[in-house]
């Protein structure tokens, strides 16, 4: 490989690293701010905040979420043959496009709002979020523009302003909104205003990272200027192609995320409308589905999205590999990414299935209704950490080697079985939100299963089982058998709950590192690919591990 290619896969690789870690700080601060948020406006509060919110995603998805990436997808290539005019041209109808197109998806969101939720206090949730699908498509634009000149950085940065000032306000609001009804609620008005209050951290946070990228381009604007001016060789491409390219590269990305996000809004509509069905009253509904999304989900999702993350800065290298026709470099590289994602997927799953009990008492403390619902949900249901995580990386494999169909087939088969089989666990069989756990977890399973038959038959990659998943397994396994009597034993003798989670968490971590490094699951130069793996490998070395 020569010095230039080297150094622009090591750049590749330097802003896939930089997103991967706004992706965890992010993720990490919006697991902070929902614990006092729940505290605020209680289980029924989350449910209708999640209500709405799950429809303002699909919402987004559909008019704005993929424009960041096909706008820089579309800008690099033009840039990388110093087409410069046509990149000029791109983003400019992109800006028309996202104007568009976000007022429109705003109105409808707004308007049909009522038809959208099935719960009536949600309505008004709703509402307060549809001016941000408009906001989102012109902050989508921007962050194209900056990513499609090879930078991530004010991507990164706008995203963790972004989410740092929606927990502020988030909390804020919601205190200030349900103060009046704290000691007498007779409508239910608490739920519906602190789920507003937190709708409005989602407002907020987005004017933030929209104001941050506004101010990068108005100091980035002379040196795009410069470049245009240089004019381009290559004919000038109309408005109308360029909307035409648009619409078809954003065509397909909106099909495939759509898809893989769609279950939540299903779920949230089916709940309500089946247990209303069966008799339940909707405070009732409201409490279980908040523990549900506000709890369960929340936890099992950070995880997963710390694994993906991590993961995802490696994926560039098997894209490059494909596009340069190295089979054993896509193989490998495939390998080594799957692996990366176990290493933290499986020790989650049994940390969460162990300590789930414990984690939700020590954050959200003993609530007077389903008291024990959580920590059951992630004693049985810790498994999706690993599916989804296997699930979402094999996603992106496929997609990274020119196998965009599969996903979205993929994605289909497995909603529809996540769909029926939710509707029969929950009216048949009257599980409520067991149903939605079960029929969650099932369709991350179906995603993993057809992702790697895929992956075998179309670039014979084969799975391996020892290493990516069996030592990890049986590291995770001493480890939890560690974590579960170090923590009984502690609240035992202490009656302790937060002292004996953190000792058993420290315990369990230090168990699961050295148990990997003696069953040889983990090699040098697999932990010199992940973020901080220097670091790693002159710890384990101190300690004669490795």
């Amino acid at each position: 490989m020569s010095k230039t290619k080297e150094n622009r896969r090591n750049s590749f690789l330097l802003q896939g690293g930089i997103l991967a870690i706004a992706g965890i700080i992010v993720r990490i601060i919006g697991m902070i701010y929902r614990v006092p948020l729940t505290h605020i406006i209680g289980d029924r509060g989350n449910s209708l905040f999640d209500s709405a919110y799950s429809v303002y995603s699909i919402i987004l998805i559909i008019s704005s979420y993929s424009l960041p990436v096909a706008i820089s997808k579309m800008l690099a290539a033009k840039n990388s043959k110093k087409e410069y005019v046509n990149a000029d041209r791109i983003f400019k109808g992109a800006f028309l496009y996202a104007v568009v197109v976000g007022m429109l998806a705003a109105l409808f969101c707004y308007f049909a709002a009522p038809v959208l939720v099935k719960a009536d206090a949600a309505v008004p949730v709703l509402r307060v979020l549809a001016p941000v699908v408009f906001f989102s498509a012109i902050l989508g634009t921007f962050r194209g523009l900056f990513q499609g000149q090879g930078t991530m950085v004010p991507t990164s940065v706008s995203q963790i302003f972004e989410q740092i000032m929606n927990a502020i306000v988030s909390v804020l609001a919601a205190y200030l909104l349900v103060r009046p009804y704290v000691e007498a609620d007779p409508e239910d008005q608490l739920p519906t205003y602190g789920a507003i209050g937190s709708t409005l951290g989602t407002v907020a946070g987005v004017l933030t990272g929209l104001l941050f990228v506004l101010v990068v381009y108005v100091v980035f604007r002379p040196s795009l200027k410069r470049r245009l001016q240089k004019g381009q060789q290559a004919p000038v491409d109309s408005y109308g192609l360029i909307f035409r390219t648009i619409f078809l590269t954003v065509t397909p990305m909106v099909l495939s995320a759509t898809l893989y996000n769609v279950s939540p809004f299903i779920d949230n509509y089916m709940i309500y409308a089946v247990m209303e069905h069966l008799g339940y009253e909707q405070p009732d509904i409201q409490t279980m589905h908040g523990i549900y999304t506000g709890k369960y989900l929340l936890m099992v999702n950070v995880p997963v999205a710390i694994a993906n993350a991590l993961s995802s800065a490696m994926l560039p290298n098997i894209a490059g590999a494909k596009a340069s026709g190295d089979t054993s470099g896509i193989l490998s590289k495939a390998g080594i990414t799957i692996k990366v994602t176990m290493l933290i997927a499986i020790p989650c799953t049994v940390g969460l299935a162990v300590l789930g009990g414990p984690i939700i008492e020590m954050i959200f403390g003993v609530t007077a209704h389903y008291p024990e619902l959580a920590g059951n949900l992630l004693l049985a249901g810790s498994t999706f950490v690993l599916f989804f995580a296997l699930s979402t990386v094999t996603n992106a494999i496929l997609q990274a080697t020119d196998h965009l169909r599969l996903p979205v087939i993929h994605s289909i088969f497995a909603l529809v079985i996540h769909t029926v089989l939710a509707f029969v666990l929950m009216r048949y069989c009257n599980l409520g939100v067991w149903g939605l756990m079960i029929s969650t977890v099932a369709f991350a399973l179906v995603l993993c299963v057809l992702n790697c038959v895929a992956l075998y038959r179309h670039i014979g990659f084969r799975l391996e089982w020892k290493r990516t998943f069996g030592i990890p397994f049986l590291a995770s396994g001493f480890m939890g058998i560690m974590c579960w009597g170090c923590y009984y034993v502690t609240d035992y003798f202490t009656h302790n709950n937060t002292l004996g989670f953190f000792i058993a968490f420290l315990l369990g971590v230090l168990t699961y590192f050295a148990a990997i490094f003696l069953f040889n699951g983990v090699t040098e130069a697999e932990l010199s690919s992940l973020p901080k793996g220097a670091l790693l490998i002159r710890l384990a070395k101190k300690l004669h591990l490795m």
